[in-house]
């Protein structure tokens, strides 16, 4: 073997054991050596021996085992296939990223399990609505040093007219914030900033940023709790707490858990219907959440929130009469 190939052999039995190799897949000495025998390189049984103790002896582990009528080697991959899934899942189910960004790193994130393993990975579902803006995760790289050296960043900011094309707020204004914080919500992230001109901090989401550029300059800190700020600007309920006690039909427990904990208080049970006390702050977006079971709930108080529903099926009834005359 010629000195380079001895040098690099440990990196190309890595690839290739995380290529053809799991717990379930053994990769034998003669398919070791046959693969780089292949690019061209042939090497002996003792110095793939000594490629393999190099690489348990840099934190890559590799297991020799006998089973099955086959001996040989398997290395341990940094994600397990459930592991991948779940990234997959979440990456071609956000709407944060575009088609092609989405396809290039679900393939990376694939690319780390062995080819067995990647052949039980099931198709995800996309979102609908995806974003058409391909560089959100190089932006997000972006933000994220600006964060960290805390460097004011200048950007325009747009949405989506009727046309389908950008349209570009404030009359096409630079924004000169400091960032403070990134965050995902909905599938969306969404970048904190601080207005030194305002004295506030807000939400701008990320895909919807243009012309980004980091300023070589650096912001006085500014208190910042991201919890408090999290509580007050994403929290689909935050305001002022009141209890709020529904009637839901039986078979809507898990959803009404899911939805609030099972910190909530069930004040009464029947045969088909239970009765919940909520401490929940009464928003349009509870009022909302309540409406898709308009047929399956009965709220029973505050009276404020059932007036407010009256008044929305009043308004809806209306519109609809109207139309019919």
């Amino acid at each position: 073997m010629k000195h380079a190939d001895i040098i690099q052999l440990p990196l190309l039995v890595k690839d290739i054991l995380t290529e053809n190799s799991d717990s379930s897949h053994l990769v034998t000495m003669s398919e070791i050596r046959a693969i780089l025998l292949d690019s061209g390189i042939e090497a002996d049984r003792r110095s793939v021996y000594k490629a393999i103790n190099v690489l348990n002896e840099h934190g890559y582990e590799v297991f020799y085992e006998a089973r099955g009528g086959k001996q040989g080697y398997w290395i341990r991959h940094p994600l397990t296939l459930a592991e991948a899934l779940f990234i997959c899942d979440s990456i071609q189910t956000s709407s944060a990223l575009s088609e092609e960004t989405a396809s290039s790193f679900s393939s990376k994130v694939a690319s780390l399990l062995s080819v067995h393993e990647q052949d039980k990975l099931p198709d995800t579902i996309s979102s609908l609505a995806r974003t058409e803006n391909d560089h959100v995760l190089r932006l997000i790289e972006i933000l994220l040093n600006a964060i960290a050296d805390r460097n004011p960043v200048e950007f325009r900011y747009y949405d989506i007219g009727v046309t389908k094309k950008k349209q570009y707020r404030k009359q096409n204004k630079i924004y000169h914030l400091v960032p403070y914080a990134i965050i995902s919500h909905n599938g969306r992230y969404y970048c904190v900033f601080y207005s030194e001109s305002h004295h506030s901090f807000a939400n701008y989401r990320i895909d919807k940023m243009d012309m980004v550029k980091v300023l070589d300059e650096q912001a006085d800190p500014v208190f910042f709790s991201l919890n408090d700020h999290v509580r007050a600007s994403f929290n689909m309920y935050h305001g002022e707490p009141e209890t709020v006690t529904v009637d839901f039909d039986l078979n809507l427990a898990n959803v009404v858990f899911d939805e609030f904990g099972k910190n909530i208080i069930i004040s009464k049970v029947s045969a088909d219907r239970f009765t919940a006390n909520i401490r929940t702050a009464v928003t349009p977006t509870l009022i909302s959440w309540l409406l898709q079971f308009y047929d399956r709930m009965e709220v029973k108080k505050p009276q404020s929130l059932i007036d407010r529903l009256n008044q929305i099926a009043d308004t809806i009834h209306s519109v609809y009469q109207r139309e019919e005359e």
